[in-house]
């Protein structure tokens, strides 16, 4: 069955207004900045940092297990792995991607564009059966009437309809406005575009060899054909011949610009590019492989887990609520969450030595622990369990020794 049979629509005219021509063709084309270099989507994900930014929030969002609970009556929550969503959210949101593939087109389509859209498919209980992303540049979001925003989404064959905001998950990044993300390309495009034009010039320089422009100059007076001779030869000789030897006559002599990368400062300025681009995107340089000399393991270690608390978070966030409301029973018992104790492991025997302080300070049960650690429950573990040589549990309390002359 077709995906618009699906939606329950049939296809429309194709015709738009210039502004939903610009907005469906634009491709996420912001203006050209002081740099001189176009931003746009094309553009901005050749910059190194920009990639390894996305990547780092889209695979942050994607890799964690997407798991769908259920509040029990006692309190606990359980695995709702009976009902449909749950296959839908954690394994298969549509036929054509997996949870990982889903969670990291739309969370690529945010970070970079300010919004992700993804059309839901819903059964004859209204139900959502399958989540079909929208590429950025393919959908508009009317807010002429009040409180009530309609996404009017395209393909490349026209219209496939306008739908409501109950009818698709919307996932935001920053917003100002009540409905529309902001554009984090149009607002980093200083930024982006210097770093492009900075790539531009390095690429530029180590193309003609590594060497700058020079100028040629001789103590005779030469004429206009002389001059425009003397021109003609030597383009020839530098798109032709790099590095190879030029014959030149009339006491003619090369003075090269003596101006090196070091001069340029093009390495610090290329380093300072990625600070700035990793600030606009709110991801710490070490996740994209940008590290200063005073780093160490243990600043290293402390940098990952703000990167957990400061970048990944509140992608997290954004993503359970959203689900939450848009997809589950919103104040219903159900409810989404991502397993992110990878994220936080430390070494065996660490793992070891918490286990056993919370078990026998009475801080968790055991299953509580073995929960952490992605173990089923055992019988008897819910109950709170101390050492035989602490009173007041079923144990005896060993006496101090006697202390010896």
């Amino acid at each position: 069955m077709g995906i618009l049979s699906w939606f329950g629509i049939e296809k429309r005219s194709a015709s738009r207004s210039v502004e939903e021509v610009i907005a469906a063709l634009d491709g996420g084309y912001f203006g050209v900045p002081m740099s001189g270099e176009p931003v746009n989507i094309a553009t901005a994900l050749r910059v190194s940092a920009v990639l390894a930014c996305v990547k780092v929030i889209a695979e942050g969002v994607a890799t964690p297990q997407l798991n769908v609970f259920r509040n029990t009556a006692n309190g606990q929550r359980q695995l709702a792995t009976n009902i449909p969503e749950f296959r839908m959210l954690n394994r298969r949101p549509n036929e054509f991607q997996t949870s990982y593939e889903f969670r990291k087109t739309m969370t690529m389509h945010a970070a970079l564009c300010g919004s992700a859209l993804a059309v839901k498919v819903k059964t004859p209980n209204r139900r959502v059966a399958e989540l079909i992303p929208v590429e950025p540049g393919k959908f508009t979001i009317d807010t002429s009437v009040r409180y009530e925003p309609v996404f009017r989404c395209y393909d490349n064959h026209g219209v496939i309809g306008d739908f409501g905001a109950d009818d698709v998950l919307h996932i935001p990044s920053l917003r100002w406005e009540l409905i529309k993300g902001l554009d984090v390309l149009s607002l980093a495009r200083e930024a982006v575009g210097l770093s492009i034009a900075a790539e531009r010039s390095q690429a530029t320089l180590h193309a003609n060899g590594g060497r700058p422009a020079g100028v040629l100059t001789t103590p005779q007076k030469l004429s206009v054909e002389a001059m425009e001779r003397l021109k003609a030869g030597w383009k020839q000789f530098t798109s032709s011949n790099r590095n190879g030897t030029a014959v030149l006559d009339s006491d003619v002599k090369y003075q090269p610009v003596t101006m090196s990368g070091v001069d340029q400062q093009a390495l610090e300025q290329r380093r300072f590019q990625v600070e700035e681009i990793c600030r606009a995107f709110g991801v710490m340089p070490i996740m994209v492989g940008h590290s200063d000399k005073t780093a160490t393991y243990a600043s290293a270690e402390a940098m990952f887990s703000a990167h957990l608390i400061h970048t990944l978070a509140p992608w997290h966030e954004l993503w359970r609520q959203r689900l939450d409301e848009y997809v589950l029973d919103g104040e219903g018992p159900l409810y989404v969450d991502f397993d992110t104790r990878y994220l936080t492991q430390g070494s065996m025997r660490d793992r070891a030595e918490w286990a056993r302080s919370m078990i026998e300070m009475q801080i968790m049960t055991r299953n509580e622990v073995r929960d952490s650690f992605g173990l089923d429950a055992v019988e008897g573990g819910d109950e709170f369990w101390s050492p035989a040589n602490i009173a007041g549990n079923g144990g005896t309390t060993q006496p101090a020794p006697e202390p010896t002359a």
